[in-house]
């Protein structure tokens, strides 16, 4: 009983008395410092490694084997599909400049609600083809239709054999072109009639 109330007692002490925790109980064992090594610095010396071993020929030639897979199945973008009944439609480029631009020295350039087209700036000269390559009728229409000044612009299949089929250069979209030329169904023949961008959805 003695030895459980000093217990007790002791325990009770030690709950009240919060400063009880703060004694040092002194060193057991060897210490030795904490030398914890920055993150980025392992990282940056691990990727050093692996490029002084080799390791840069293999990422150049992983990186360039990957872009070539990609021309050989190039994405539709999203919310184009083929044309199911041919159309011809006008479309607008004029834009509004929302703010006044000016140069180095404050002085206005473009003032602030001008309206520009792009098309006074720099007409369409030649008609702008947009295919999806997957579709072999898309492939003779361009065959069949297109001058040899005229732009072929690939929306989806493969470069390498649009290309050959073709026999002439085939384009990837710049990004946002086909969004800016406001194409929506494949294939579509784009150019210039007046001030206003034709687009001919065809269906095949």
């Amino acid at each position: 009983m003695q030895i459980r109330a000093f217990v007790a007692l002791s325990v009770a002490v030690l709950m009240c008395n919060p400063m009880a925790w703060a004694e040092s109980l002194g060193v057991w064992g060897q210490t030795y410092p904490i030398q914890e090594r920055d993150a980025i610095a392992v990282m940056k010396e691990a990727a050093k490694k692996t490029l002084d071993g080799g390791g840069r020929e293999a990422m150049l030639k992983g990186a360039q084997e990957r872009y070539l897979a990609s021309l050989e199945n190039v994405a539709t973008p999203a919310g184009i599909t083929a044309a199911r009944v041919s159309a011809t439609r006008l479309v607008d480029l004029t834009e509004t400049v929302a703010e006044t631009i000016t140069d180095g020295r404050g002085r206005v350039v473009v003032a602030a609600g001008t309206k520009i087209n792009p098309l006074a700036i720099r007409p369409l000269s030649k008609k702008v083809y947009f295919i999806d390559a997957k579709d072999p009728k898309q492939i003779q229409l361009v065959r069949r239709t297109a001058a040899p000044n005229d732009k072929v612009i690939l929306l989806g299949g493969s470069v390498f054999a649009a290309s050959k089929a073709i026999g002439r250069s085939v384009y990837l979209d710049v990004p946002g072109l086909h969004t800016k030329m406001r194409i929506r169904r494949l294939p579509s023949v784009v150019s210039q009639e007046g001030l206003y961008l034709k687009i001919q959805e065809l269906a095949q």
